[in-house]
């Protein structure tokens, strides 16, 4: 073989100084280029299109809620790609290569992305700024919610730290992730009980010191509740009155009690499996409170809890 390839280098070498032979050499040359030049770009783009994706089974919940999201007019490859062909290209062929035999032999990650790895680790803010910008566009937030976008990305907290379900909200909904794990639901960090407590909380237990460990800048998360939370936030029902907001922390504090009689796991206004202050502060610090773990299944009463 390597005889044959050396006999046709020298044949090539004989017949250089052939005129007609170097122009056509540059004819065919040009033509690889220029077919080149359009082909393996529209390979690229339907190779990274979602319906191109959706071709895996196991990628079926990803496709339906990419749909449904507001991203549904961006191509996958919008967020999960880079920016440049070159580097699409690299992908594709030393990386990419991989999923077609991972998808045969069902070697791969079930739930996919469980842990939300992706978002967490490999989507930097460059990408989401492709489109998005803190300098030209008006943040939307729920009335009574405060949120510096600038002073998170000054400290390098890239957007889908957060943002890390926009796209593929819902996606438990769909086969074959009802079948690999029925029970099983991706953690939303657009939440305060299990996003902004990895930073904010003021009790160690909750806080994940491998999202901490991303800031950039040195500054420690403030945890007081009005870094956030704005005069006009909405309280919960039969908590109007002016002074509850600064008052409610120290009477829990004095007499936990006061609020057990409404809110323990038989009382009227239970909250289920979790206690009712979870829907603010973490469990940990909840239950060291109350000063017991709190059961799972509440047992239902009839009886009235008092009003505040």
């Amino acid at each position: 073989m390597r005889l044959r390839v050396r006999e046709r280098i020298r044949a090539v070498r004989k017949r250089l100084p052939e005129r007609e032979y170097r122009f056509a050499l540059m004819l065919y040359g040009a033509a690889f280029v220029m077919v080149a030049a359009f082909v393996f770009p529209a390979i690229l783009t339907a190779s990274s299109s979602p319906a191109f994706c959706k071709g895996c089974h196991s990628m079926t919940p990803e496709y339906e809620t990419w749909k449904k999201s507001s991203h549904a007019q961006v191509p996958c490859y919008g967020c999960h790609g880079p920016k440049s062909y070159l580097q699409l290209l690299y992908g594709k062929m030393f990386v990419d290569i991989k999923g077609p035999y991972q998808e045969l032999s069902g070697n791969f990650e079930q739930p996919v992305n469980e842990h939300s790895h992706l978002s967490q680790e490999l989507i930097p803010m460059e990408r989401c700024e492709r489109c998005h910008s803190n300098a030209n566009r008006k943040f939307t937030l729920s009335r009574g919610i405060y949120m510096d976008h600038d002073k998170h990305k000054a400290a390098g907290i890239n957007c889908t730290v957060c943002h890390n379900r926009v796209v593929h909200k819902g996606a438990e909904e769909y086969e074959p992730l009802k079948t690999w794990a029925p029970e099983f639901k991706y953690v939303d960090f657009l939440t305060m009980k299990y996003g902004c407590f990895r930073c904010h909380s003021a009790s160690p237990e909750s806080r994940s010191e491998e999202t901490i460990a991303l800031i950039l800048n040195g500054k420690k998360p403030p945890q007081a509740c009005t870094t956030c939370h704005t005069e006009d936030f909405d309280l919960p029902e039969g908590h109007g009155r002016v002074t509850w907001r600064t008052e409610h922390g120290a009477k829990a504090l004095k007499n936990i009690d006061y609020c057990m009689d409404c809110h323990s796991e038989t009382a009227k206004f239970a909250n289920g499996h979790e206690p009712w202050c979870t829907l603010c502060h973490d469990k940990p610090k909840v239950e060291s409170l109350i000063g017991r773990a709190w059961k799972s299944e509440p047992v239902k009463d009839s009886g009235n809890g008092a009003s505040h």
